[in-house]
């Protein structure tokens, strides 16, 4: 589906155009036929008034949508790096950040070197966080990828029905007698689909306002709690690690393991 999303928005703008098309043949003709239906014209002028309202709401909406769509393409692509570019390769180098995988405490010892074996544990989580991370935040580029597809296939959903049924109303204004009912119908068609369309608006609203929120809290993961103290990566070498002689006599000298 991704794939075809530049399909989906091309049928969508389709639809519209027959839309419009059609409910302006319904207006067409029913202004055509108001000065021959004499003191019924009423029943007609104001449904008719309240389609074109109608008409131009759903037109406007949806323009303006059509104009920035989002790109659920990009969002995918970039939630793959996420995943393969930083969440696979931190959970990778966190395996190496052990104790079991570190080989210099097999032939040194000393301060020095307990002190390097102390860093590790830092090391490790850091990386398992940001693993996690980054893991979480291609999730969430995934699920609103995914909610733009579906807005758009509901919205050409509600566009396929309002335009089945606004080629009805059009056939059915082709006459003065059936006039009226082609205009109620055309009506109801559009109030039905503008109902529809806030309907998704909000959703997808609603959706975007979580993925927004998501994000942040993705962030304040990177930036706080003891993963990474005050907001830095932890870090990788201590005092005791500054003395790396082997001949000076202090106690710090890396010394071998005997």
């Amino acid at each position: 589906m991704l794939n075809d999303f530049g399909h989906l928005l091309r049928v969508a703008e389709d639809l519209l155009d027959a839309a419009a098309r059609h409910a302006a043949r319904v207006v067409s003709d029913c202004h055509r036929w108001l000065r021959l239906l004499g003191p019924a014209a009423p029943v007609l002028e104001r449904p008719l008034a309240e389609l074109e309202r109608a008409a131009a709401d759903v037109a406007g909406h949806l323009r303006t949508m059509l104009d920035r769509p989002g790109d659920p393409v990009a969002l995918w692509q970039a939630a793959e790096r996420w995943r393969l570019a930083i969440a696979a390769q931190a959970t990778d180098r966190a395996a190496t950040f052990t104790s079991g995988s570190l080989h210099a405490d097999d032939h040194w010892q000393g301060p020095a070197a307990e002190a390097y074996a102390r860093t590790l544990p830092p090391q490790h989580e850091a990386l398992l966080q940001l693993a996690g991370t980054a893991g979480d935040t291609a999730a969430s580029l995934r699920e609103t990828a995914a909610a733009l597809v579906a807005y758009w296939t509901a919205v050409g959903a509600a566009l396929t029905g309002l335009t089945a049924q606004l080629a009805t109303a059009a056939a059915a204004t082709a006459t003065p007698a059936t006039a009226p009912a082609g205009a109620a119908l055309a009506l109801a068609a559009a109030s039905e689909c503008i109902a529809a369309l806030n309907g998704l608006q909000r959703a997808l609203t609603l959706e975007l306002e979580r993925g927004r929120r998501t994000q942040q809290t993705l962030l304040t993961r990177l930036t706080d709690g003891p993963a990474f103290p005050s907001g830095h990566w932890p870090v990788a070498a201590a005092a005791s690690l500054s003395d790396g002689s082997l001949t000076d006599g202090d106690a710090s000298d890396w010394s071998l393991r005997r």
